[in-house]
């Protein structure tokens, strides 16, 4: 299983449903968190998610990159596109700080390298890009390297 992460607004949830029109298994890991009864208040059960047997290609999250994966690929833009973006989902000025802030201190690639090597993480540059070309290379990355 492959995982797709980044900031909230950086196109997750976009780029899954992409590979899901493209034919490709994909899904998103609140949505099975909470089917599994995975979540307790607002917190995921991480620990168990991790050994759930998860049938799908992709998954995505914030935080998706804390199970188990054979790569990892975070998508990111700019701050103010994810600023944009949070605020029109209605997000306080806190969480957006919070959020910002994870990705200027590079917590999801520091936290990925703590469970894969450096060649299985991958840096996806979103900013202004169409999904489907955001999806295209990640499959062709996920090709190059014959994971499934």
């Amino acid at each position: 299983m492959m995982c797709i992460t980044g900031p909230p607004g950086a196109g997750k949830t976009t780029v899954c449903r992409v590979l899901l029109s493209m034919g490709v298994s994909c899904a998103s890991l609140n949505e099975l968190a909470r089917e599994m009864g995975f979540v307790n208040g607002d917190e995921v059960d991480i620990d168990l998610l991790s050994c759930a047997r998860l049938p799908y290609r992709f998954v995505e999250s914030h935080y998706s990159h804390l199970l188990p994966c054979s790569a990892v690929f975070i998508l990111e833009v700019s701050e103010d596109t994810l600023r944009r973006r949070m605020e029109e989902r209605g997000y306080s000025e806190g969480k957006i700080e919070e959020n910002l802030e994870t990705q200027r201190a590079d917590i999801y690639f520091q936290e990925a390298l703590e469970r894969l090597p450096a060649t299985r993480i991958f840096r996806i540059n979103a900013e202004g890009k169409d999904p489907d070309a955001v999806a295209g290379t990640i499959l062709s990355i996920a090709s190059r390297l014959a994971i499934t």
